[in-house]
């Protein structure tokens, strides 16, 4: 009985099956990345139901699925958005997965490479991506950055090419250290000095990357952000991870652009008084032609040049890059080759960039991946000199009067034509032709890498990194200058070989230990030694004209001078990190440094960190308080940190130079040279901050908002070349003392104004930083701490630290004035002037507003950056020199018979009335009183505005091109400002200058320029 029931039974069952096996039906396709590279791991299920698979290496997926109306495919993997799509009739699906920008569980790139979920941080660390990197066609990767992280300055020392850029997170720590931060690739710091900008435009290293191999940059602001990377990094990081190859479907990629440039403008020069000098004697008034100046009488009729305009050409700039991305499973490769060809706005100035990079990785085993990367740089520079130099382009362009043919520069003879008798400086085009700067540079980043886990929860990890580069630069006076002393010629010339090599070990361990509890933790060593090698060789006449070799000097003539600096740190470190339903963290981390720049006893520092952060909605929400909405908050983060951090001595700084027969009276021993007293008794600074903030999201992720609170402390200032008086047996000494505080807010505004599912989209980011830096310490009676390298024109004014004002003062010549505010007027009929500082001057805005726009609509975007910099002053000392030259339109105004009375009054307080010329008044005064050329430099710039379009897949396709994109980009457009120069954006010195440097300086450098690119990218 029971046998004939399970026939029936077993029958009916085989019947029902056959007839669900007939409403199925198979379906299978591709998931890709927006690279069109196949996505392996990719999760497929049915909607509502368990049905499901994952795609496999390939990215490819099969499944069987019910064929019942209204069926909708899932696609989700992390780091992508989530996908639904209609089955409807079809059986073969095409999937691109779009980076899902907006997860909260975002990843970012932290010390040494290391990736950490965002949340679980407990300080600010933004992130660029190689879109944002790439906007606005910037070749140095320092400005790239521009506007596009809060609480970060950048400073262009202007349009030469190869000029260099400045950057500095929350201000500075240092009076006459590097304020900038520390530059690490691919979990390896490398070198972003900068040569001295005092003769020649000269770049930072860290413009020898190329922008199109940049995957991202995560910026750590900070102390806290960096303290695992120790010394190096008191003023934070900036992380760059380059690209890697991808597994999958081999890719080739070109991006090309052609640009043109030109100069922002140029100062308003007067035309109406030419060649001649004033002069003022018991015969009367009269003038002197045989000058340089354009004090003479006015020119009435006569042809008359603006020299300064027609020295700046169009500019040129080609940029071609070529990558090659795949691999497999097994091992992954990425190639690229960058050129660049960039002429400059002067005649004759060029930059010259060629980069070839490799990086390779190789999954061994399950457990062991090893990998290797090199970059090869080779850059060269062709410059005018600045500034000022001596044979200076600008001031060469100032010695010439609006009357005077500048361009006619040769005699029939072949010499250099002078236009005034006793000219001792040379025409600016005739120094293009016969007086060349060069720089050439060859650069190697090489890294290799092995990873191995253990033990289920353990990896160690190790890294050896090299950064050595070659430089070669020299600079000549040509036969021929009118220079004094230089008619025969003249060359100075460096090779340096600058050597880095860093190790890293590190032991990670990470665990969850019960459901809810985690731990992270991780012990290091990073060994690092620098070696730097550098021949300095002089060379007065050469033997031979024309011949500008230093094998053309006679052996009498030439010196030689050889240097070599060398330094090691050593640190160990570690850090721990708990986890509490990963929405409560708490961080601890700890480092010792010893570095050989330091004395022995106090080579050896400690600093600690501790921070915290918490998911506030995440953990209401495990409690049973869900405090979120679709129509208000989404997420909501608080975060905290103190860190220490310590710096060590610069290499040398312990021992005096010595040298010999230092004059006429010493002897051939070693002696002191008055000037580098080394001091053996130097202990490391420290900088302690404080660290608070906020990140929350509101309306499903379409509004963000993210900010910081923080302060910091940099104590026990190690102060190079501190003017000490007399007695002390020197000029200058390297002491300790002084201290600086910096505080201030960043904020990060980012929306999305319509749905992700609408073709128009409007993405808005707006990056605020608000600043101050102040100095509140300096050791001894100083009040001020300037370095000379930052002296302008006529030694008028410098950028000083200032004691109870800015770290990036202003320190010059002021009027003397009594109680009454008169002029106190000298014997010479002028008034008095006197050294003072100025500490009412800041130099670094009180605050920066970058603001990003991003629309696209199907295949077209639209991108542009405004940059919003205020509260800051500038020294106008090229418009001191206009009016020290009588070019300056203040000069128009001359007195009747060419003499005034300068109202004031004198020392025993009668009325002046010493007669003196316009040009004495504006030489030995005007143009003197630094207190007229600080001005406000605040300003609104749009920094750039693209415009692309993607090519349509479908003819794409025709020609088997994965994508193509064209675009249209324009630099610099325009400018609001109340600035009179011609750029309130002014850095002349660039980032040659440490400490108070010489941000918001403008002096006869080269004006910044305004451009245009076409771009063509594709991949296929």
């Amino acid at each position: 009985m029971k046998r004939q029931f399970k026939r029936p039974v077993l029958l009916l069952f085989l019947l029902f099956s056959i007839q669900i096996w007939a409403q199925e039906r198979d379906i299978s396709g591709t998931v890709v990345d927006e690279d069109q590279i196949p996505l392996p791991g990719v999760n497929v299920r049915v909607k509502n139901s368990n049905i499901g698979t994952v795609t496999d290496f390939d990215g490819k997926f099969s499944l069987s699925i019910p064929n019942a109306e209204g069926a909708i495919l899932v696609f989700s993997s992390i780091g992508f958005t989530t996908q639904e799509v209609q089955v409807e009739d079809q059986s073969a699906f095409n999937i691109t997965m779009a980076v899902d920008t907006e997860s909260l569980n975002e990843v970012v790139v932290t010390s040494f490479g290391i990736e950490r979920e965002k949340k679980a941080l407990g300080y600010s660390v933004q992130e660029v991506t190689s879109e944002e990197v790439l906007e606005g066609n910037q070749q140095n990767v320092v400005s790239g950055l521009q506007g596009k992280v809060s609480g970060v300055t950048i400073g262009n020392s202007g349009g030469a090419p190869g000029s260099s850029s400045v950057i500095l997170i929350r201000g500075g720590t240092s009076i006459t250290g590097d304020n900038q931060p520390l530059f690490v690739v691919d979990g390896i710091p490398i070198d972003n000095s900068t040569g001295s900008s005092l003769t020649v435009a000269s770049i930072n290293r860290a413009a020898d990357l190329n922008p199109e191999d940049i995957e991202n940059i995560s910026v750590l602001k900070g102390p806290a952000a960096a303290a695992l990377y120790g010394i190096q990094a008191a003023e934070g990081a900036v992380i760059i991870t380059t690209k890697k190859g991808k597994a999958g479907s081999s890719t080739v990629s070109y991006s090309g652009t052609f640009s043109v440039d030109e100069v922002l403008g140029t100062p308003d020069v007067q035309q109406n008084y030419g060649q001649g000098t004033q002069i003022l004697s018991t015969d009367g008034f009269s003038y002197e032609t045989q000058s340089p100046f354009s004090w003479g009488p006015e020119v009435s009729g006569a042809q008359t040049y603006d020299h300064i305009s027609d020295f700046y050409q169009t500019a040129v700039t080609q940029n071609h890059n070529v990558s090659y991305s795949g691999g497999t499973e097994k091992g992954t490769m990425y190639l690229s080759i960058g050129d660049l060809s960039q002429d400059g706005v002067i005649d004759g100035t060029s930059y010259d960039k060629t980069s070839f990079k490799i990086n390779t990785s190789s999954q061994v085993n399950d457990k062991l991946t090893v990998g290797a990367s090199a970059n090869y740089i080779v850059s060269e520079i062709g410059s005018t000199r600045q500034g000022n130099a001596s044979g200076s382009s600008y001031s060469s362009l100032l010695s010439y009067p609006v009357n005077i043919d500048i361009q006619d520069y040769y005699n029939d003879d072949g010499s250099q034509r002078m236009f005034y008798n006793d000219q001792t400086f040379d025409n600016p085009y005739w120094s293009l032709e016969n007086s060349p700067n060069e720089n050439k540079v060859n650069r190697l980043l090489g890294i290799v890498n092995v990873s191995y886990d253990f033990l289920n929860d353990f990896n160690i990890s190790y890294k050896l990194g090299t950064d050595y580069f070659r430089e070669f630069s020299k600079q000549v006076i040509g036969t021929g200058s009118l220079i004094e002393n230089r008619s025969e010629g003249y060359i100075s010339q460096f090779e340096r070989e600058n050597r880095r090599t860093t190790s890293n070990l590190i032991i990670s361990y990470n665990k969850d230990i019960t459901e809810d509890f985690a731990v992270d933790a991780l012990v290091g060593n990073m060994v690092e030694d620098l070696k730097v090698h550098t021949v300095y060789t002089y060379g007065d006449g050469f033997q031979a004209p024309g011949i500008y070799s230093i094998g053309n000097v006679s052996q009498e003539n030439q010196s030689i001078t050889e240097i070599i600096r060398r330094r090691r740190a050593v640190g160990v470190f570690g850090e721990v990190k708990f986890g509490w339903k990963d929405a409560l963290f708490l961080n601890f981390t700890g480092r010792n440094d010893w570095s050989s720049t330091l004395p022995q006893e106090d080579r050896s520092f400690f600093y600690p960190s501790i921070g915290s952060s918490a998911v506030l909605t995440d953990l209401l929400s495990q409690g049973g308080n869900d405090i979120t909405s679709d129509n208000g908050l989404t997420y909501l983060k608080l975060r905290a940190t103190w860190a220490k951090v310590g710096k060590d001595a610069p290499i040398g700084a312990l021992e005096s130079f010595l040298g010999t027969n230092i004059n006429s009276l010493a002897s051939s021993a070693y002696t002191y040279n008055g000037v580098d007293i080394g001091n053996p008794e130097l202990e490391p600074e420290f900088t302690n901050s404080y660290e608070f903030g906020f990140d929350s999201r509101f309306f499903e992720n379409r509004l963000g908002l993210d900010m910081s609170f923080y302060y910091s402390k940099s104590e026990n200032q190690i102060l190079e070349d501190i003017r000490v008086p007399p007695s002390a047996g020197t000029f200058y000494a390297t002491l300790n003392g002084g201290s600086i505080e910096n505080k201030g807010i960043e904020a990060l505004l980012t929306a999305k104004l319509f749905p992700r599912e609408s073709d128009f989209q409007w993405d808005m980011t707006y990056n605020l930083g608000v600043n101050q830096s102040d100095v509140i310490e300096l050791p001894g009676q100083l009040d001020e701490v300037y370095l000379s390298d930052s002296w302008t024109f006529g030694n008028t004014a410098a950028g000083a630290a200032i004691l109870g004002g800015s770290l990036f003062g202003l320190r010059g010549y002021q009027a003397v004035r009594n109680d009454a505010g008169e002029f106190i007027i000298g014997a010479d009929g002028l008034p008095e002037l006197e050294t003072v500082i100025y500490d009412d001057v800041n130099r670094l805005p009180d605050w920066t507003l970058g603001i990003t726009n991003t629309l696209s609509y199907k295949n077209f975007n639209f991108t542009f950056l405004l940059d919003i910099v205020q509260g800051q002053e500038a020294y106008n000392a090229t418009k001191s020199a206009l009016a020290y030259y009588g070019l300056a339109e203040e000069t128009l105004g001359r007195s009747t018979g060419g003499t005034r009375v300068v109202e004031g009054v004198t020392a025993n307080g009668n009325p002046n009335t010493v007669e003196v010329t316009d040009q004495q008044y504006f030489q030995q005064y005007y143009s003197q009183n630094a207190e007229n050329f600080i001005e406000d430099a605040s300003y609104a710039r749009l920094r750039y505005v693209t415009f692309s379009y993607d090519l349509p897949s479908d003819f794409l396709d025709k020609f088997n091109v994965v994508s193509a994109q064209l675009s249209v980009t324009g630099r610099n457009l325009f400018t609001i400002t109340e600035y009179s120069g011609v750029d309130p954006e002014v850095n002349t010195y660039g980032a040659g200058i440490q400490g108070a440097g010489s941000m918001g300086i403008d002096n006869l450098g080269t004006p910044n320029t305004r451009g245009f690119d076409v771009g063509l990218r594709f991949k296929f």
